[in-house]
Parts: C-alpha cells; sequence; structure tokens
C-alpha cells in the first residue's frame, strides 16, 4: 500500500525584493559567486535555481523600492490539496488570493497567497514547471557542472528566515493551518516560544523550512541553501571573504540551534544568506518531539564555539 503524503511537502521557493536597477548587482552575484543558475529574465524580476534542482526556480528576484520578502511559496501535493486548503483557509476567516496558471510567476501553475498572523506571505502551488536536471535523468553525473565551479554552487534551497513581532502565534497558524511539525525551539524564562524551527519534509539538513526568530516586524532573515558536508562550509567561506564577499557576524558557525555547520554572508544589496550543511535528521511522525533551547543557553545554541557572538545581532533582520 503506497503512502501518501498528503498536504504541503516541500519548499518551492523565496522571493524576495531588491532596490537594483535593472539587476545588474544581482545577476552577478547569484551567478558568479553563488553559482545558481539563471532561469528566467522579465524587465523587473530575474529567477535561479540550483544545478541540483529539476524545477525552474527556487530563488526569484523584483526589482522594486521597496525591498524586503515578498513570499515563501510551498509546494502542495495536488490540486486536491490545494482546494482543500483554500476551503480550510477561508473557513478561518484567512483572505486567500487566487492565482491563475502563469500569471504571477511564469512556470508556476494555479496558485493561492495568504499572509500568515505574525509571519510571512505564502503563495502554495501543486505544479510548477520542470527543466529537469543539469545532467539529466539517465545515469546523471552529479558533480557540479564545469561552468560553476569555483562558485558557492548549492545542492538546492534549504529553508527561510524570518523575524516576527509574535514568534508564537505565526509558528501555531503554520502548524495548526499548514500542518507544519517543529524540530525546535527557543523558549523564554515564562515558557513563551521566541524561536521555532518548522518543517513538512523528512530531511537530514538543519530540521527546517521555514525558520522563525524574534523582532518588532515581520522581517526577513535570510535565506539558507544546502552544501554537502562541513569542509564545504569552511572552503565556500575563505572564497567568498577572498572575493569580497561580506561574511556576517564570525564567519563559519557551528550552530547547534537546527545542528548544522553554516556560514552567512550578504550579497551586493545587503540580502543575507546562508550556506548549511549537515545537521539535525527529521521526520514527519505525529510523535516528534521538538529540541527545546531556553535564552539561557542561547549564545551556545547558536554559536557552539564563538562565545563572542551576540544574540541580539544575530536575529537582526537584513530587509
Amino acid at each position: 500500500m503506497a503512502l501518501i503524503h498528503r498536504g504541503i511537502h516541500r519548499l518551492g521557493y523565496a522571493r524576495i525584493a531588491v532596490k537594483d536597477s535593472r539587476l545588474l548587482k544581482t545577476r552577478e552575484f547569484y551567478t558568479q559567486e553563488m553559482g545558481l543558475l539563471e532561469t528566467g529574465i522579465e524587465p523587473n524580476r530575474v529567477m535561479f535555481r540550483c544545478w541540483h534542482e529539476p524545477y525552474k526556480f527556487s530563488f526569484v528576484v523584483d526589482q522594486s523600492d521597496k525591498p524586503g520578502l515578498v513570499e515563501i511559496g510551498l509546494h502542495v501535493r495536488d490540486d486536491i490539496d490545494l482546494d482543500n486548503f483554500q476551503r480550510k483557509l477561508t473557513a478561518a476567516g484567512v483572505a486567500v488570493d487566487v492565482a491563475e496558471a502563469d500569471t504571477e510567476l511564469k512556470g508556476l501553475g494555479k496558485s493561492i497567497a495568504f499572509d500568515v498572523p505574525a509571519g510571512p506571505r505564502i503563495r502554495l502551488f501543486a505544479d510548477i514547471q520542470q527543466l529537469g536536471y543539469v545532467s539529466g535523468f539517465e545515469g546523471p553525473d552529479w558533480v557540479a557542472p564545469k561552468a560553476i565551479r569555483g562558485t558557492a554552487a548549492p545542492l538546492n534551497i534549504n529553508h527561510v528566515a524570518i523575524t516576527s513581532p509574535d514568534p508564537e502565534r505565526c509558528s501555531a497558524f503554520l502548524a495548526d493551518m499548514l500542518g507544519f511539525l517543529t524540530s525546535e525551539k527557543i523558549i523564554d524564562e515564562k515558557g513563551k516560544t521566541i524561536s521555532a524551527l518548522l518543517f513538512r519534509m523528512a530531511k537530514n539538513v538543519g530540521g527546517q523550512e521555514i525558520a522563525i526568530y524574534p523582532g518588532t516586524e515581520v522581517k526577513l532573515h535570510h535565506v539558507a541553501f544546502t552544501k554537502e558536508d562541513s569542509s564545504d562550509i569552511m572552503s565556500d567561506g575563505y572564497f567568498l571573504k577572498s572575493d569580497g564577499v561580506e561574511l556576517d557576524l564570525l564567519g563559519p558557525l557551528r550552530q547547534p540551534y537546527g545542528n548544522t555547520f553554516s556560514v552567512h554572508f550578504f550579497d551586493y544589496c545587503g540580502v543575507r544568506l546562508e550556506l548549511c550543511a549537515v545537521g539535525r535528521m527529521t521526520e514527519v511522525h505525529p510523535e516528534i518531539q521538538p529540541v527545546v533551547w531556553s535564552t539561557s543557553n542561547l549564545r551556545e545554541a547558536l554559536s557552539y564555539y564563538d562565545e563572542a557572538l551576540v544574540p541580539e545581532e544575530f536575529f537582526m533582520p537584513c530587509l
């Protein structure tokens, strides 16, 4: 008997907006430094995917006078799931916008979008154009193509992190309405959730599709991409720095919160990015228990070795 995983089954894309005329700096950075593949260009938009991804895009950048996180795209199984979510959200009093195929983003099927309380705008979709793997589906060569060797060249998008004025309310909505599970969370001295890592698919890098950090507003904190192992993080951090890319905080980190090796840095427009590897294995199972951190060991949760790290600085949004 086949196991049908209903509902959301993967993070589809992150869509952001930056102030960059003709997106020239954006295109340069994400192709030459990040090693993403450009898959679509419009007058005020550029689409990218990672070399290990079969879909048309996983990262979309719009040109706008109002920079920030536009939306997070989540892939559902089929139109039945899409209709079910629309009914559930509408019944709960959530305003839902419906977009037909190719109207919101070229290559994206019919979708629904809505705002999460104290959280980001989410777009659910069942269909997205597949371009196939760079090296094909038959006997593929799982090595980064020559054209992007020497860049970060991540395997795939990993998660999107936001700040929220009410992380507990935001994470509760994602759990109750969309079926997300919590892999890890940080609580304050009263037991209130101030940060949470949420997931909808089994994975072994970081255990999250959406990360929620405390903040005064709903803002983008970072977009993360997956690397193969911890040695990649060290070498990528070295090469990015040698190219003049601004590294965030203290450089490569051993991060117990999510159990990853990671490096955070900024693109030319101030967007914070993360490369992460290894991490905690999560499984989509109703009996999974979240790992709990507290404000008393917050610094250690964010960076095991770096005692100089200030959590308040780590939680600062970028857009």
